[in-house]
């Protein structure tokens, strides 16, 4: 099974492990609060909150109907998966992190499914800050591991980049 090489392997494992991880935090969440209760969680660091989250980041598809909401979040999780497998499929066999990365994107863009369809919206669950600030916006493990993935793309690409670059400067011997 070509699959289950190392990219696989680093592929699938971010991605179960964000899905569960977040999953597992919202239900949590759901048994000890109600909505728009928050609980310290590290003093004044971290807090849980339970809040609903109707549009997505940048309050995109905010203003829009709850089943039009479901149907622009279905199209764009549709594109980005297909997006992430096109990109995964590209990797050489020994690009753990990159698979990694996409993997960890794509369980984030699954847990925000899940809770579009279970819930019929998002579902942030953590709160920097104290119980009563309202400074930062909430937030949720999938959005976390979305992020990470990004940014990991973005430095592997960053890193490339800049080591072409640098054998092309005059005076680096070249093979």
């Amino acid at each position: 099974m070509k699959f289950f090489r190392t990219k696989g392997i680093a592929f699938l494992s971010s991605a179960l492990i964000a899905l569960l991880i977040d999953q597992l935090g919202k239900f949590h969440t759901t048994t000890i609060l109600d909505i728009g209760d928050r609980s310290s969680l590290v003093g004044d660091v971290i807090a849980l909150t339970h809040v609903p989250s109707m549009g997505g980041a940048f309050g995109f598809f905010r203003d829009w109907l709850p089943h039009a909401q479901l149907i622009g979040f279905s199209a764009l999780a549709i594109f980005t998966t297909m997006a992430i497998f096109g990109y995964y499929r590209g990797l050489a066999p020994g690009e753990q992190s990159t698979a990694a990365a996409l993997g960890a994107m794509l369980g984030g863009i699954a847990s925000h499914t899940i809770d579009r369809l279970r819930y019929g919206s998002g579902f942030d669950f953590l709160h920097l800050g104290s119980v009563a600030s309202n400074t930062l916006p909430d937030f949720s493990l999938a959005d976390v591991a979305i992020v990470l993935g990004v940014a990991t793309l973005i430095i592997e690409l960053l890193a490339t980049e800049m080591t072409a670059r640098a054998s092309e400067r005059p005076g680096h011997s070249r093979p």
